[in-house]
């Protein structure tokens, strides 16, 4: 168990490399363009690791935190990438099975009373719900929103790389700073600071 958990380890180190790495480019690179596309299926694929290893290592120590954080973001990665495959938004049986983790997760992340968790978990819901309305209109054969699928793919892909970031900027906050700040502080700062990139991303490709 233990040489299964150091090459897990490894796996998930190597994933959040290239997550960070491709996702960066991901961002800051012209949408729609060679290397937004190469770099974002490069994102896409690192995301699943570093997600699948972080619920392996989770399961191994016993990690509730780490285990619904993994949950979280494999959501927010597979629905922003279904989101640029499958336009027309139309669900399939893959689509309902991940929004019902995603609801079970966000309800265990709020019942318990973690900061960081009950934040990401209302941010979780309200996703799930979005998504729920959104199937349900499809089902019904009524108008969606022009463009939802941008806009879904900018802000859950956008969602995924603040978690790859937050997660860097956690393990590695010692090294960047002598001021020792609250772990929630760390935690959430990068979803405050890059809400408004995806904001912007979104008015300005969604709305052209």
């Amino acid at each position: 168990m233990e040489i299964s958990y150091k090459i897990t380890l490894y796996l998930h180190i190597l994933s959040g490399c290239l997550a960070l790495f491709s996702g960066s480019v991901s961002v800051i690179s012209k949408k729609g363009g060679k290397i937004h596309r190469n770099s974002g299926k490069l994102f896409f694929y690192s995301m699943i690791g570093v997600c699948v290893s972080s619920v392996f290592i989770s399961i191994i120590k016993n990690n509730r935190f780490l285990l619904m954080i993994g949950v979280f973001s494999f959501f927010l990665n597979y629905v922003g990438y279904r989101a640029i495959k499958n336009k027309s938004l139309k669900p399939n049986v893959s689509d309902w099975i991940m929004l019902c983790i995603a609801a079970v997760n966000g309800f265990f992340m709020i019942y318990s009373m973690n900061v960081i968790l009950v934040v990401f978990g209302v941010l979780g819901f309200y996703a799930v719900f979005q998504n729920i309305q959104s199937n349900i209109k499809v089902l019904h054969n009524e108008a969606l929103e022009e463009r939802l699928w941008l806009k879904r793919h900018i802000g859950m892909m956008m969602g995924a790389f603040t978690a790859t970031f937050t997660a860097f900027l956690v393990v590695n906050s010692n090294y960047f700073s002598t001021i020792s700040f609250p772990a929630w502080i760390v935690w959430l700062a990068p979803t405050f600071v890059l809400s408004p990139l995806a904001m912007f991303y979104t008015r300005k490709y969604v709305t052209r």
